[in-house]
């Protein structure tokens, strides 16, 4: 399937992030990555936007730090401090990709790694009505405090199945989310899906959870999730 690449900049409180905007043939749905975009995590994403793109789904890569930020060595992903700031940058992107006509009418997800999966919970939370789908991809979504009981969106939370700790954490996100919702631990990863193969299979779960999503919303009707992608 052909996908059509630019590279965009978003206006955020008097400064610029950016972006890199893909656009396949007969769009379904688009996804907003929130990644850091660098080393295990750019790999991640890299991943996860070749099969959403296989399967008609357009990707937003949404860089988290402006350009002066990215010099600044205190400013980490790792502050509690940062997922506030990095909800807002994913609002305002969600509002940038509406006033664009031949974006406007699909429906949109978010998906965070890192410090980006609270940051896309905390987003949805703020825009109950503007999201239809979020994806945790391991990180730490347990940041987004209180505002889980808010989020409305549907929520998958995709946890490395070797790393106990993460194990612990996403049973008590996901039993603080009060919206539809499911929890799946992947066989075989540790923290940050270093290895291939339970890369690829957590890759497919979030395919499988925007096209229904995304399905579900375009027409009436809740469906059922199999865990299996939707037919491209």
């Amino acid at each position: 399937m052909r996908v059509h690449d630019r590279d965009v900049e978003i206006g955020v409180a008097g400064r610029l992030l950016e972006g890199r905007l893909s656009v396949p043939e007969r769009s379904s749905g688009l996804v907003v990555l929130a990644t850091d975009g660098a080393g295990q995590d750019g790999r991640r994403s890299s991943h996860v936007t070749r099969i959403l793109h296989a399967s008609g789904l357009a990707t937003l890569k949404l860089g988290l730090r402006t350009a002066e930020e990215e010099l600044a060595q205190e400013w980490t992903l790792r502050e509690g401090s940062n997922v506030e700031l990095v909800a807002h940058r994913l609002e305002v992107a969600r509002d940038w990709l509406q006033r664009d006509d031949s974006l406007s009418l699909l429906p949109v997800g978010y998906l965070g790694s890192g410090l980006g999966s609270a940051a896309a919970l905390v987003a949805a939370a703020h825009q109950p009505r503007g999201v239809q789908a979020v994806v945790t991809f391991g990180g730490r979504p347990d940041m987004a405090g209180e505002l889980l009981h808010d989020v409305r969106a549907p929520t998958l939370l995709l946890a490395a199945g070797d790393d106990a700790d993460r194990v612990s954490l996403n049973r008590r996100v996901f039993d603080a989310l009060k919206t539809r919702k499911a929890l799946r631990f992947v066989e075989g990863a540790t923290r940050g899906f270093p290895e291939d193969a339970p890369l690829d299979a957590a890759a497919r779960l979030a395919l499988a959870w925007f096209s229904d999503c995304f399905r579900a919303a375009a027409g009436p009707g809740v469906l059922e999730w199999t865990g299996e992608p939707s037919a491209p």
